[in-house]
């Protein structure tokens, strides 16, 4: 924090110049000409002149006394040194420190979810796995549905639903989520949906109509809807609780014993890993990623309704 504030209170000092100005400012003093001062910062010798020129116009002084055999600093020039030499070692050692953070595998690493059904069905043992092995990095976890802007480091990492990741973002498919319809055995040695005349009601969500297009498209469009609940654990609860059948995510159903399976499952939601370009480096984020990549079989077979291995295994 000490730099921040020693690097915020000279750039007050110097609050008229231009921090790129500033470097061309050190260079040139300190070359023994203003050509390998520009081919030191890696500009043309005319940018380095013109860029000088400014910072002196910004400042209303001259800075440095233009001789035939190069640029000497003058009066003002030497008293501007020692606060463009502080700033320089100021923001270095900033740099320096927040480099060697970020090499450390500590800190905090804010991870967003688009919902209970990620989180539950298929991160939980992932979470605790990385927490295990990385005792000294903490996980902050947001299940929310919503769209958190890493750009503004709301959080570092985002697992998100989406067919089109944003191209400031970058990051790796991890699958696609797969649903099928799921009823209670209980429910469906009394309820085979299979029969004509069964009883079989839907579990249902989403606006509450007679035949929404996923039941028309399913395997019994003529069942009738028995209730609404847009939420996937009331669903399943329901469900469980031989209430009726319902189209649930694999991922989900798969979990609980007393849940058969009676349809194929169908893609419906790819699931990608994402963070922003600037937190990559950092190496807490890199240990995050690189777990979950590690194990990203498993998450796509588990996201398809084909998991058989604990997802805190790595495949060989």
């Amino acid at each position: 924090m000490q730099y921040i504030i020693a690097a915020i209170a000279y750039v007050v000092q110097i609050h008229t110049m231009n921090w790129d100005d500033l470097k061309i400012f050190l260079a040139v003093a300190e070359a023994p000409s203003m050509r390998l001062a520009a081919k030191h910062l890696g500009i043309s010798h005319s940018t380095a002149s013109r860029r000088i020129d400014a910072l002196e116009d910004a400042l209303n002084v001259r800075l440095f006394d233009r001789l035939p055999d190069g640029f000497r600093l003058t009066k003002a020039g030497e008293e501007l040194m020692p606060t463009a030499l502080s700033t320089d070692e100021n923001l270095h050692s900033f740099g320096r420190a927040v480099a060697g953070r970020d090499d450390a595998l500590s800190g905090e690493v804010r991870v967003t979810l688009p919902d209970a059904m990620l989180a539950i069905g298929c991160f939980t043992d992932l979470f605790i796995g990385f927490m295990d092995q990385y005792p000294d990095i903490r996980l902050k976890i947001e299940d929310s549905m919503q769209v958190f802007d890493l750009s503004k480091r709301e959080a570092d990492v985002a697992i998100r639903f989406t067919a089109a990741p944003p191209e400031h973002l970058i990051g790796r498919r991890l699958g696609n989520v797969h649903q099928a319809i799921y009823g209670a055995k209980d429910y469906l040695a009394e309820h085979d949906p299979h029969v004509a005349g069964s009883g079989a009601r839907w579990i249902a969500w989403g606006d509450p109509v007679d035949c929404p297009d996923w039941v028309a498209h399913s395997p019994f469009p003529d069942l009738k809807i028995r209730g609404h609940f847009n939420n996937v654990q009331i669903q399943l609860s329901m469900i469980r609780k031989s209430a009726g059948i319902g189209y649930v995510p694999c991922l989900l159903a798969d979990a609980y014993p007393e849940l058969v399976r009676i349809s194929e499952p169908e893609a419906t939601l790819d699931v990608w890993l994402l963070s922003h370009r600037d937190m990559r480096a950092a190496a807490r984020m890199r240990a995050f990623r690189q777990y979950i990549l590690d194990r990203a079989p498993q998450i796509e077979l588990a996201l398809a309704g084909q998991a058989h291995k604990p997802f805190n295994q790595v495949t060989s």
